[in-house]
């Protein structure tokens, strides 16, 4: 099992798909995981350190937890098949650990609440995974890349498909200029 950091989530600009991306130090590559637009949305509030005023599901299954004095030991994404990602959650109470089912989503909404590591299968990394671009490495060119990207993402929640259509224009000039064909775009 290989440990990653949540990068951040992002939108699909045209398919308006989530992805959480995770982050592989020792590996240095990202593994994007397509998730639900709620789920997407428990784990930006917690990267950005945002409360809801009341407990949204993932903060209740922490507050249960905790009432239980139950602790998230981990969290493992543990296979893929068929395109879709397994997880677990490993719960500890009274000194005894099980691991709990869960999808990939609501296991690392879980994690980043409880402050406990996620692993990631060795082979998911490897077959999945793409190269990471160091954020501190890029260039401009890939910098004005991301920045497009961002605004495009912006321009399509919003509805402004002809000012969108200009921006999509440019980033495909840009990718073709870099070489670039896929980009994915974590926010820090």
């Amino acid at each position: 099992m290989v440990p990653v950091t949540v990068q951040g989530v992002v939108a699909d600009p045209i398919t308006r798909a989530f992805a959480v991306i995770l982050r592989d130090e020792v590996n240095n590559k990202w593994l994007p995981i397509y998730i639900g637009p709620l789920e997407a949305q428990a784990i930006a509030l917690e990267l950005e350190n945002n409360k809801l005023p009341r407990p949204g599901t993932h903060d209740l299954i922490k507050i249960i937890l905790d009432n239980l004095n139950a602790t998230v030991v981990k969290v493992n994404i543990n296979y893929l098949k068929d395109n879709t990602f397994y997880a677990t959650i490993t719960v500890e109470a009274n000194g005894v650990q099980k691991d709990i089912d869960s999808r990939p989503s609501d296991a690392i909404a879980v994690a980043l609440r409880s402050k406990a590591p996620i692993l990631v299968a060795e082979d998911i990394i490897t077959g999945s995974g793409v190269a990471a671009h160091p954020l501190h490495n890029m260039d401009e060119k890939t910098t004005k890349l991301n920045d497009l990207q961002n605004k495009l993402t912006k321009l399509v929640e919003s509805e402004n498909y002809e000012e969108a259509a200009g921006i999509r224009d440019e980033i495909t000039r840009l990718k073709t200029d870099t070489g670039i064909k896929k980009t994915i775009n974590p926010t820090e």
